[in-house]
């Protein structure tokens, strides 16, 4: 089992009241009604991606640093999200 880590940006949609998620090293956007609910989500969509990149031997990019991701977006809530192949 491989242990993957990725930075993970919070959005607050003030239009649909909801999060959104966003790993930016991989493009991948997800959403919820609270941030423990996207963050799930985006531990299933990081698990699910992963899973397909390595079913079909696409390259996986490396992520970038928490204090990078904090730097350019600045203002929003960022973490690291875990997943595992």
């Amino acid at each position: 089992m491989v242990k993957f880590t990725y930075p993970i940006v919070f959005i607050f949609n003030e239009e649909t009241g909801q999060y959104n998620g966003y790993i930016p090293d991989l493009a991948l956007y997800c959403d919820g009604e609270t941030l423990e609910k996207t963050y799930a989500n985006a531990e299933e969509l990081l698990e699910y991606y992963l899973l397909l990149a390595y079913k079909h031997d696409t390259e996986i990019p490396l992520p970038s640093t928490l204090d990078d991701i904090i730097k350019k977006w600045v203002g929003y809530k960022a973490s690291l999200i875990t997943a595992s192949i």
